[in-house]
């Protein structure tokens, strides 16, 4: 129905002016319990900004540059604190938040303490060691994809893989990944597509777990225990792609690699299809352009065969040889007549002085060689005995004597 006509609605700026107002007036300046989270540092202007929770709420708080100069501690998600301070409302965008003008460590809050104690108890049962990883695939064919059906992750993963890698075979498997019981459906999602993919009805390359941005309680679900088994158990690897990348969930560490988005993990996993197509046209052309230099150089190489003396007139080599051959023939020839030459004038003069010095020219003078039988020369009538048969040598022949006597004084 419509509103009456003397009724004067208010606008928001009116209305969320009026609350302020109130509460101010009413909550100037509290002490307010309660852990840290989400917590941001902004460099530039030194302004902090949180949030306090508690096991059923949570407050947005900003605490500016003047105030936390007077900090002791450097503030940190987890840390349980009490601060004071005056609570008004941003108008912008028409919340209330605490203006923190003091704050005060407590401790560590409950549920930082029971994270601690869950890394350092799957710290010890190896969760974290290196030595557990399962490699990546270079060229992954088929994908999983856990996470939230209705989110931006999924369409951005989607989306990337289509461009990116569009080979690759997909399966999505719808997942609670925020609130209650998302901790226990991831787990049971993995556990599902790993029994499938040990039992071969679906082989997976990778599985990515994950979702988009949001605040330190929103991703709650990444640090449970299950999880963590779930991940472990795995085998296939496992990528975590938690969009928080100022935090480090247990997914992430128990993870074969972990993404700081979903997108992340994409770009990560699967090679750009256009730079791959890219890269094997620059090796086509540089192997084409090796090949085409190699024939070139071969080319150049039989031409400067094909040009020398001995391809262009093959037979003049062989001419040039013979002729050669018939010189060296004729020198041998001659070289050959003249040592037969020097060697037949040797020997004639060799034969001269044998000649010369021969006990036959000697024999044509008159004289003889007496020799007994066994040729030995007789020199004295007292070498010879009666009835020996001697040789007596002239220069025309032998004598054949009996001696009868051997005396040497016979006249």
């Amino acid at each position: 129905m419509p509103p009456p006509a003397d009724a004067k609605p208010f606008t928001v700026t009116r209305i969320t002016q009026a609350l302020k107002a109130r509460i101010e007036e009413h909550f100037a300046s509290v002490w307010v319990s309660g852990e840290i989270v989400s917590f941001k540092y902004h460099r530039a202007s030194g302004h902090m900004y949180f949030s306090l929770k508690d096991d059923q709420s949570v407050i947005p708080c900003a605490m500016y540059r003047g105030s936390n100069l007077r900090l002791r501690f450097t503030p940190e998600d987890g840390h349980k604190v009490v601060v004071r301070g005056g609570i008004s409302v941003y108008e912008s965008q028409g919340k209330y938040q605490i203006y923190v003008e003091e704050m005060q460590q407590q401790g560590i809050g409950e549920a930082e303490l029971r994270l601690r104690e869950l890394r350092e108890k799957l710290r010890n049962k190896g969760y974290f060691e290196e030595q557990f990883a399962r490699p990546i695939p270079k060229f992954p064919r088929v994908i999983a994809l856990v996470t939230s059906a209705s989110g931006a992750a999924i369409r951005d993963m989607l989306e990337l893989l289509r461009q990116r890698w569009p080979i690759a075979r997909v399966v999505v498997k719808p997942t609670q990944v925020q609130g209650p019981g998302a901790g226990a459906a991831v787990a049971a999602s993995l556990r599902l597509l790993n029994d499938l993919h040990r039992s071969g009805a679906l082989r997976l390359c990778a599985a990515i777990i994950g979702r988009g941005g949001g605040a330190r309680e929103d991703l709650a679900a990444f640090n449970e225990e299950c999880v963590a088994d779930a991940i472990f158990e795995c085998t296939m690897p496992v990528i975590s792609a938690v969009g928080h990348e100022t935090d480090v969930s247990i997914a992430d560490l128990v993870a074969d690699w972990r993404a700081e988005t979903p997108s992340a993990a994409i770009t990560g996993l699967v090679p750009d299809c256009m730079e791959l197509m890219g890269e094997l046209l620059r090796t086509e052309k540089r192997i084409f352009d090796a090949a085409r230099q190699c024939i070139a150089l071969r080319k150049q190489y039989v031409e400067q065969l094909a040009n020398r003396p001995a391809f262009r007139k093959p037979f003049d080599r062989v001419r040039d040889n013979e002729q050669r051959l018939d010189e060296l023939s004729s020198r041998l020839q001659r070289a050959m007549n003249q040592s037969l030459h020097r060697a037949k004038l040797k020997a004639e003069g060799v034969a001269e002085q044998l000649e010369a010095l021969s006990p036959l020219n000697i024999l044509k003078r008159g004289y003889s060689i007496t020799q007994r039988g066994d040729r030995t020369v007789v020199r004295g009538a007292a070498e010879v005995v009666p009835g020996e048969v001697l040789r007596t040598r002239v220069a025309d022949g032998e004598i054949l004597s009996r001696v009868i006597s051997g005396d040497s004084h016979a006249e």
